[in-house]
């Protein structure tokens, strides 16, 4: 009798102790089904596809808005420090999730000075795509992709102004 009581107590406190240390997902099932976000391509624009973008003659007369960013600055900079800069700030930048699912289109207008260490030191929204979670993203794409590194040698100014263009389009 004693070594019966022993086993149920030792089979019991087993029981006990998988359920505290497994989570049991068959009782937490969800009716809801997660939703999986739509691919969204992002590429970079050049100065032609960017004039086509703002447009609004051109983008009602095309139907069509192709997404991407696209950077001006005012002073002189090499074409290879502004390639890096477009490549580091293009792989930092994400469509939000939550823009994706409520399906928010737009483009945000970015001003951003570099020091010449490549450091960001002003960072602003000229234009605002009307979305905040857009902004905000192509901002933190901005921060993140920084430092961009010491300008070139054939780059005189202490520091650079650029005025990027990110276009959100969902296809």
């Amino acid at each position: 009798m004693t070594t019966r009581l022993f086993l149920c107590l030792a089979v019991s406190a087993s029981i006990h102790a998988l359920v505290l240390v497994q989570p049991w997902t068959l009782m937490a099932t969800s009716k809801v089904t997660e939703q999986k976000p739509k691919s969204v391509p992002i590429k970079l624009v050049d100065q032609e596809q960017l004039k086509q973008l703002i447009a609004p003659q051109e983008d009602e007369a095309s139907g069509e808005i192709k997404e991407g960013i696209s950077f001006e600055t005012e002073g002189d900079i090499s074409t290879d420090y502004l390639d890096l800069l477009k490549l580091k700030i293009f792989d930092a930048w994400v469509y939000p999730e939550d823009s994706i699912r409520n399906e928010q289109e737009g483009i945000v207008k970015i001003s951003f000075t570099l020091d010449g260490a490549g450091r960001v030191i002003d960072i602003g929204i000229l234009q605002s795509s009307g979305y905040p979670g857009l902004d905000a993203a192509a901002l933190y794409a901005i921060k993140k992709a920084g430092p961009f590194g010491p300008f070139t040698e054939d780059m005189t100014a202490g520091e650079l102004k650029i005025t990027g263009n990110f276009c959100y389009v969902l296809d």
